[in-house]
């Protein structure tokens, strides 16, 4: 596989660089959009695949706009055919062979097309009700996270990418960033790195310092925050203030030294948070902080420092999202109930060292059980070392061994006790010489009459052999990671809608095997958590969601589109993972806390209780599985401002038609031409019908006068006997 990924990776670079030295001496690809220049490359390619060999072909056109001064001749200079002109702008035919020269003429100011397929914001966003909450003009705001610092620690960050401006493309919204990889430390107070503050020094900085080689926090960004800019692919708190952290994930490695591995751990991710925090202080506006990162959480004293260090920087306006993990296909629990004697299944871990956890009564015994290596006969064990688990010494490490398929693996143990229940905790070390799954097959039991469980994660599993049919007992679950297992997080797991896409190269993405659309995605991580908190909390669409990449990072083989900004191309991928899940819950929670700034994270769970979609109609909620549902950005707006009481309110918008403001009145305008009666309703937020009138809707707009009122937001009830019209919508006059 990885063969293969290094080579597309390879036919991509030369591809791309063959491209490049053709368009740059005649294109003026800035001045294209997305479509028409991805029709540049691909005519290009052609060209310099066939040689000229095709040029008694059909010649090939693109129908698109043209702005372009006195522009009748010049397209007329370039085999261009005008079907109709708006001053400076024609609907022009224009031949791809000649669309490069045509873009280098001084006078043509912009050429654009789009698709005939209509493109929408990202699935995600309309499936989590989200999109008609915060549609608007740009001089009639609907709720959409201003006045809310969206914060954000990840990394591999672009911080000139247009997604973040503002709607105007005037300023970007990113206000500061600490980062902590960056060597600029002179004058410094941070305990790493340093920030920058204010949109000179940001846009000076331009990326993070692991943003050449990451992208994973530009699209976890772009799903909380950004505007799409000339894309279809719009975050939900697309006016929000932004703060980041730029921190150190595992694969940041190269950018420190090995003797700072100690520097960058759990406790300076806490003093990001708090950086999020404070800086919202200073502005005096609620913040949600959103962390798309994490690891398989423990039982001891540091990791409850850490969630009581979070227990204390949230409060009301101060929230904590974070992802649940992408564990779900891993089978790394182990269960032994009261009644049964004996409980364990076979280990498997592809690397030279493996780490388990046993929780349990200390009259426990642990068992590790080598098979022989023949391959079609189950075997009884050919050794087996047994423990003792009550007989090792508190906050002691004790070794031993076992020869395997001619290696030694050594095996490590260290007790103690949990700070989270009465439970005693066994660290079980695995460690040889060659990567454990090419030894003899391994079980790992544990033996009594008391309860016990085992728990392995993503890189140290169980599974099951046909050497002994006896260790069968591994399942998945309870593998939620930290701090999304924290109380104090609001902890998000993700659903799939898309189950394929293909990239804007052909290449086709496949969703995992077992992928029900609508339903849990297969990898998303289940509770309960280790101390037996109900997690995950929420759960919101996480499989190939569409954002932004950084225009740095080497990383194209999932790119969607591309667009230009101030002489720079700018990519859109797509990704998959409760990364993607987290930040458009916490986009979400940024649209509430405009709603109200003051909402606490105990409140926010009781609306998803009294809110969320159930998307699993079988279940009892909130359940280990989807928590208490899947988010639903309109009704919990509904929720907050109390206007689900409105009777005859629908706790739902219309599918297919949305309402703008407009000066003395309201716009309605459907997706497309219609011919429908409406029943129209406008209702304070206390409930008062302040206006009642029918309309008939003919083609795709119509326009409703209102009578004088006061400012403020209102709630528009729509009733007709088509259902995609039917609902109601948020509006602010």
């Amino acid at each position: 596989m990885q063969r293969i990924m290094k080579r597309t990776l390879l036919i991509y670079i030369v591809s791309t660089l063959i491209t490049t030295l053709a368009t740059a001496q005649t294109a003026e690809t800035g001045k294209l959009s997305t479509f028409v220049r991805q029709a540049l490359r691909e005519s290009q390619q052609a060209q310099l695949v066939t040689r000229g060999d095709d040029a008694q072909a059909a010649p090939r056109h693109i129908i698109a706009f043209v702005k372009v001064h006195d522009g009748q001749s010049l397209l007329k200079k370039h085999g261009c055919q005008t079907y109709a002109q708006w001053g400076d702008i024609h609907i022009a035919r224009i031949p791809l062979s000649n669309l490069a020269a045509l873009s280098a003429e001084t006078q043509v100011e912009r050429i654009e097309a789009r698709a005939s397929a209509r493109q929408l914001l990202d699935t995600a966003t309309i499936v989590i009700n989200a999109l008609p909450v915060y549609e608007s003009t740009p001089a009639h705001q609907a709720f959409t996270g201003e006045g809310v610092v969206v914060g954000l620690m990840d990394i591999g960050f672009d911080l000139t990418h247009p997604n973040f401006y503002d709607r105007d493309r005037t300023h970007t919204r990113i206000s500061a960033i600490w980062d902590q990889l960056s060597k600029d430390t002179i004058g410094s107070t941070l305990p790493v790195g340093r920030d920058y503050i204010g949109e000179e020094a940001v846009l000076a900085h331009a990326r993070s310092t692991d943003g050449e080689i990451q992208t994973h926090g530009t699209h976890t960004l772009g799903i909380a925050t950004g505007t799409g800019y000339d894309t279809p692919y719009r975050g939900v708190a697309f006016d929000s203030d932004i703060c980041l952290v730029s921190n150190i994930e595992e694969s940041d490695t190269a950018y420190f030294e090995p003797g700072d591995k100690y520097i960058h751990t759990s406790a300076l991710d806490a003093l990001g948070f708090k950086y999020l925090f404070d800086y919202a202080e200073r502005q005096g506006k609620p913040c949600v902080a959103s962390f798309s990162e994490g690891y398989p959480p423990y039982f001891d004293e540091d990791e409850s420092l850490y969630a009581a260090v979070l227990d204390s920087l949230i409060g009301p306006g101060r929230i904590i999202v974070a992802s649940a993990g992408n564990e779900g296909l891993v089978n790394s629990y182990v269960e032994k109930q009261t009644e049964t004697k004996e409980a364990g299944a076979f280990i498997l871990c592809y690397e030279d060292e493996a780490e388990y956890r046993i929780k349990g009564q200390s009259e426990a015994k642990l068992h590790l059980y080598r098979y022989g290596d023949e391959l079609r006969e189950p075997t009884a064990p050919t050794d087996t070392l047994t423990i003792e688990l009550g007989a090792l010494p508190y906050e002691t490490e004790v070794t031993d061994s076992l020869v395997c398929s001619g290696d030694t693996l050594t095996v490590n143990l260290y007790r103690r006790r949990s700070v989270y229940q009465s439970d005693e905790v066994w660290f079980v070390t695995l460690q040889g010489n060659l990567p454990l799954y090419q030894l003899s097959p391994l079980a790992l039991t544990v033996e009594g009459d008391h309860h016990a469980e085992l728990f392995g994660h993503s890189s140290a599993a169980f599974r099951t052999c046909y050497k002994d049919s006896r260790w069968q007992d591994t399942q998945a679950g309870h593998n939620i990671i930290a701090p999304s297992s924290f109380k104090s997080v609001i902890s998000v797991g993700a659903t799939s809608y898309r189950a394929a896409m293909k990239n804007m190269w052909g290449g086709q993405h496949k969703a995992h095997d077992g992928t029900v659309i609508g339903r849990i995605s297969p990898y998303s991580s289940t509770g309960p958590t280790v101390d037996g908190l109900l997690k995950p909390d929420v759960v919101a669409p996480g499989t190939y969601v569409i954002s932004s990449f950084s225009h740095y990072s080497p990383i194209r083989y999932s790119m969607m589109a591309e667009s230009d900004f101030q002489g720079t191309t700018y990519p859109w991928g797509l990704e998959t993972g409760t990364s993607m899940s987290a930040p458009m819950v916490a986009g979400t929670i940024a649209l509430w806390l405009q709603a109200k700034p003051t909402l606490t994270t105990d409140e926010i769970r009781e609306v998803f209780h009294r809110t969320c979609q159930h998307p699993d109609p079988e279940m009892a909620y909130p359940n280990f599985v989807y928590g208490y549902g899947e988010i639903d950005a309109y009704r919990g707006l509904l929720d907050i401002l109390g206007a689900d009481q409105i009777e005859r309110l629908s706790l739902h918008q219309p599918s297919q038609l949305r309402v703008y403001p407009s000066e003395g009145g309201l716009r309605l305008i459907t997706d497309a031409p219609v011919s429908a009666s409406l029943r129209i309703k406008i209702y304070t937020l206390s409930g008062a019908c302040i206006h009642e009138t029918s309309t008939v809707l003919s083609g795709t707009e119509t326009r409703i006068p209102l009578p004088t009122h006061a400012s403020g937001i209102y709630a528009v009830q729509i009733d007709t006997d088509i259902q995609n019209l039917r609902g109601s919508q948020l509006v602010r006059l």
